[in-house]
């Protein structure tokens, strides 16, 4: 193999990496919409609720609460119920009560209207 098809194969291995393929995956529901503060900010911790994942239809029985290090400066914690969050992670509270990842290309676009 040559240098270009080992190079090809990695960047063909890093974009299957980055696909989703059930984009539910890209959000998650806070679970007690009234208790947070819509922005955006940085997960630096996540935790596990164990069985506190009151929906009968849910396949995962856990909640999980993210700690966030907000844009504003401030911090906040929200309980989601989906796990596909991690720390690190740039995401957005909005005020319908989701929680939306954050790619790097929007917030190289937001950085680039605040100037």
């Amino acid at each position: 193999m040559t240098g270009r098809h080992v190079a090809a194969a990695l960047l063909l291995l890093l974009a299957a990496c980055t696909y989703y393929s059930d984009p539910s995956q890209e959000e998650a529901h806070i679970v007690a919409p009234g208790n947070f503060k819509a922005g955006s900010g940085e997960i630096y911790q996540v935790g596990v609720l164990p069985n506190k994942n009151t929906d009968k239809g849910a396949r995962d029985p856990n909640l999980y609460r993210l700690y966030l290090r907000m844009d504003n400066s401030g911090t906040q914690s929200v309980d989601v119920d989906r796990s596909h969050f991690m720390a690190g992670q740039v995401v957005e509270l909005t005020n319908d009560g989701r929680v939306l990842g954050v790619s790097g290309t929007s917030v190289n676009e937001t950085l680039r209207r605040g100037k």
